[in-house]
């Protein structure tokens, strides 16, 4: 990883600094940061925007069914670094490293403030984001993320990934994946999904996930933001997760759905785009359509 501060000069050197506003087109584009290339994708004008921030091993290609269907708000959607068509250079995956790529993003397309919309581990890096730059977040979405982590110790987390750094990870990350897309309802997403996943690098599995397991990361902070937690219903947010989620975000709002994968925002797209819209318009009013 580069230095930040000298990442934040390199990003005005690659052409994708803008100096004065300018609309942004719709479709792919990339920002320089650490030296490297995030790529994204904008829907839409403003300087307010939903950002939709993919999970492990994913891309931005997760949020496909959102980037027509929640206009007229401002759409982004983002392949962090080390995935999807973003450059993909050998170095420590810190959950950090994926907040200064998304900081440059909302730079580059002059985003003053956004609704950020994480799943999976990708809810860990909007939650990371909001904690070190409050003001530009208007509010959180988490998609079957987790607000504490899954493991007692960073040691549990590491014996677990363990194996993606073993001759046979390729067998334990397909195994390990089939599980999180069950029980998708389309075989093309399932396909899809599970393609883009398993073409994730090994380094990049195993250093992201490593990432996550820090525990600064998990500390009991409040979340002071308008909160919304969309999740597929499974043991992991029975018994008291609601409360110590409520403990944290006092008035956040819970919608637990049935039925679905992992990847629920694929799965039930019109049900999950009536939830954002609700939110949007009920709980976070940021940018009006």
């Amino acid at each position: 990883m580069r230095y930040p501060l000298l990442a934040l000069l390199l990003a005005g050197l690659g052409g994708c600094a803008v100096i004065e506003p300018r609309p942004q087109p719709d479709g792919p584009r990339s920002t320089l940061r650490y030296e490297e290339r995030i790529a994204w994708e904008n829907h839409g004008s403003g300087d307010e925007a939903l950002v939709f921030v993919h999970g492990w091993a994913g891309d931005r290609s997760v949020w496909s069914k959102q980037m027509d269907s929640l206009s007229p708000w401002r759409r982004i959607a983002i392949d962090l670094p080390g995935h999807g068509q973003s450059d993909k250079p050998r170095i420590a995956y810190r959950v950090d490293v994926m907040v200064e790529a998304l900081l440059a993003v909302l730079d580059d397309a002059h985003i003053a403030r956004a609704v950020l919309v994480g799943h999976s581990n990708g809810g860990v890096t909007v939650r990371r984001f909001l904690q070190l730059y409050p003001d530009r977040v208007a509010g959180l979405v988490l998609v079957d993320a987790p607000l504490k982590s899954f493991f007692e110790s960073p040691e549990q987390g590491r014996a677990f990934v363990a194996p993606l750094a073993e001759s046979g990870w390729k067998e334990w990350a397909a195994k390990f994946v089939d599980t999180l897309l069950s029980p998708m309802h389309s075989a093309a997403d399932r396909k899809h999904v599970r393609a883009v996943m398993l073409g994730t690098s090994q380094h990049v599995l195993l250093s992201s996930f490593e990432g996550t397991l820090d525990p600064a990361l998990w500390r009991e902070e409040p979340i002071r933001v308008p909160l919304m937690l969309v999740l597929a219903r499974q043991p992991a947010w029975e018994g008291d997760y609601r409360a110590y989620a409520e403990k944290l975000a006092p008035g956040l709002r819970w919608e637990m759905l049935s039925g679905v994968s992992h990847f629920l925002m694929l799965d039930e797209p019109e049900r999950f785009d009536e939830l954002m819209r609700s939110f949007l318009i009920k709980d976070a009013p940021f940018a009006q359509p």
